[in-house]
């Protein structure tokens, strides 16, 4: 039998995410996991190169990194709320927000931590319906098992 000893659940900080926390709980629980937690935010440069108005004035590219490191700062304090809330009886629960594509990311992180299993929510809304979602990509590119919940 497969044993899990390391759960990621990408956390969207949406509605989603306190709907997928008990499922990640009890599976860590089951096996006595290590949970990980994983928001990841966008990163601005892109846009910035890509929709900005080349020019030798720096400061727009200040901005945009003043911004994202306020998001990210953002969200590492609602990520921290959101593990106190949802996994505080775990002893073992990581917390980390990094930024870039998030499928990306994701699978990054599956590499880097070893992780066993990813738990993670999707929703199907429009874009995604034509685009694929983020869960869609990680479920098909992960070298582990991934475990979908799906809202209901």
């Amino acid at each position: 039998m497969t044993e899990f000893r390391k759960i990621l659940f990408p956390v969207s900080l949406t509605k989603l995410s306190p709907i997928i926390a008990p499922y990640v709980a009890s599976l860590a629980g089951k096996y006595g996991a290590d949970i990980h937690l994983l928001h990841v935010t966008r990163q601005f440069d892109g846009y910035v190169d890509a929709y900005v108005k080349d020019t030798d004035d720096t400061e727009i590219k200040r901005v945009a990194c003043d911004f994202e490191k306020e998001i990210v700062s953002g969200a590492e304090a609602r990520l921290e709320r959101f593990k106190e809330r949802h996994f505080k009886e775990y002893p073992s629960v990581k917390a980390s927000v990094q930024t870039g594509a998030h499928y990306k990311m994701i699978l990054k992180y599956v590499e880097k931590e070893g992780i066993d299993l990813v738990v993670m929510g999707t929703g199907r809304g429009v874009l995604s319906a034509m685009f694929g979602s983020v869960a869609d990509k990680v479920a098909k590119l992960a070298p582990i098992p991934v475990m979908l919940i799906k809202k209901v």
